[in-house]
Order: structure tokens, then sequence, then C-alpha cells
């Protein structure tokens, strides 16, 4: 027992300057998606025209740092084709963005909420979200 003592008063240090190493960085969320046969481009075309602008609108109101789209260059059995990720200003600025704030926003999108959610299920023939994950960045000192 007392050398169990010994041994963890020497690793203290150890661990106090290995959490020196780094801090916390960005959230990001990333999601990936396999689009469908023969709709890579239509779906493309659909981020562009929609997705990209509702990235624009929230760098604008501040909820948004930047958004990235990576293409998977030789996508394996069961693998996503596309990750989209977007860099939020912090956790909350993802996780407490009221409903009201994207309704709003398929107004200004689509001319209505409605209007939004229809060309959301359209898009479902499209592609097919595989996940959406919530990672926060780390950065060494």
């Amino acid at each position: 027992m007392k050398y169990l003592v010994f041994v963890m008063v020497l690793l203290l240090p150890v661990v106090a300057s290995a959490q020196d190493d780094y801090t916390d960085g960005s959230y990001w969320t990333v999601t990936s998606v396999d689009t469908k046969p023969g709709h890579f481009d239509d779906y493309m075309e659909d981020l562009n025209n929609v997705w990209r602008k509702s990235m624009e609108m929230l760098i604008k109101d501040g909820k948004v740092l930047s958004y990235k789209l990576f293409s998977n260059v030789n996508p394996r059995t069961d693998e996503p084709n596309l990750w989209l990720l977007v860099e939020w200003k912090s956790g909350a600025a993802w996780l407490d963005t009221p409903r009201s704030y994207y309704e709003a926003q398929n107004k200004k999108l689509f001319g209505s909420d409605e209007e939004g959610t229809q060309a959301n299920i359209k898009r479902g023939d499209l592609r097919t979200i595989m996940s959406n994950t919530l990672m926060m960045e780390m950065k060494f000192k």
C-alpha cells in the first residue's frame, strides 16, 4: 500500500505536466454522408445552394466560425463519400440554438418553414446521413 501511494505521488507531476501540453480548441460537428447512386452532383448542387447559404448565415450571426466539405476519394463499402464539418463558436452555440432560429433560417432560404421541410424530405432522395458527431478539437501548445 505504501508503495502504491509513493508511485501515485511521483506520477502527479507527470499527469499535471501532460495536461499543460494541450488546450481545448473549437467544437466541430462532423456529418458523414453517403450520396445515393447517380446523385453525387445533384447533392453537391443542393449543398452549394442551401447548406452553404445556411453556413454563411450562421457565420454572420456569430454561431459558426468556419465550415469545410471533404470528399472520400476512394470510399470502401459502407463508408461515406462526403464529410461536412462545421466549426462552432462554442459547444453551446450548437447545443443551445433554439428551433425558432432554424425556422427563421428556413423562411429566409425557402420562403417558409414548410417549404424548408419539403426540401429536406426531397434531399433524402439524394443522400443518407450516416452519422453526426460533436467533437472538440485539441491543440498542442
